[in-house]
């Protein structure tokens, strides 16, 4: 199946908005990911248009790179994206039940760098999730992938496009505009389960580091005003000192 300057070389996901597949570009004979809308709508469209959009001048190496949107001969919209090599964090958690508490906090400290990025240029992701993480162990790197539901500037009346429910912050669940607080809180519960912990009861398993479980607790508080705030904490920076006190280095090899 050809889409465009695409091969299509095998589906990777399929949900209710559309299909996502891995491709490979005819001429360059690289790989991308593509993201195809599978109702011909006009609001299907505009969806998978304004991800494009939002995804146009983002440029970091926690982030997929956008490579292309393109109409397909179906009247269907194709967004190409940069292909990610890696595990998905969920089906780490899966295999292990639960990871070891320094790999959670260097796969986090990536992440934040990927929310600091994109919090500064206006966007709030909004699913901040394991099934959105890809763990790339060789480069010691983690990518947050899709903005399927992100939304860029929201103001006072703005609602979330969507989420996910289980990682969703309070304020997304009651209607609320996103904020930088409620990826925070996101992130918050994707290291509390990566932990092995209960997203649900918000408990934690035993032996995690206090200072560790401290932070944690702090982005998961039910006001969002009391979450840490990158005006006033640089938490990449305090995550780092939490590692240095309970593992003794800041880096892992």
């Amino acid at each position: 199946m050809i889409l465009g300057s695409y091969e299509i070389v095998r589906q990777i996901a399929q949900g209710g908005f559309g299909k996502t597949y891995e491709a490979r570009h005819i001429l360059l004979d690289e790989k991308a990911c593509l993201k195809q809308n599978s109702k011909i709508t006009k609001d299907d469209a505009e969806l998978l248009k304004r991800e494009a959009k939002l995804m146009w001048n983002v440029n970091h190496y926690s982030l997929p790179a956008m490579r292309d949107f393109l109409q397909a001969g179906d009247g269907s919209y194709v967004l190409a994206m940069q292909f990610i090599e890696g595990k998905e964090l969920q089906k780490a958690i899966d295999k292990h039940k639960a990871l070891e508490p320094e790999t959670v906090c260097w796969i986090s400290q990536r992440l934040l760098h990927a929310l600091y990025y994109l919090h500064h240029a206006g966007i709030i992701h909004g699913d901040v999730k394991p099934g959105n993480v890809i763990v790339q162990p060789r480069t010691h790197n983690a990518v947050l992938v899709d903005y399927g539901l992100s939304t860029f500037m929201p103001k006072a009346n703005s609602s979330a496009v969507g989420h996910t429910a289980l990682f969703a912050a309070p304020e997304v669940l009651e209607g609320k505009p996103p904020i930088p607080a409620s990826d925070i809180y996101s992130l918050g519960l994707t290291m509390l389960f990566a932990l092995g912990g209960d997203p649900v009861a918000k408990t934690f398993p035993a032996g995690i580091p206090k200072k560790l479980e401290e932070f944690i607790s702090e982005t998961l508080l039910y006001d969002p005003a009391g979450r840490p705030e990158w005006e006033k904490t640089d938490l990449v920076k305090r995550l780092s000192d939490i590692r240095q006190e309970a593992f003794g280095r800041r880096h892992t090899l």
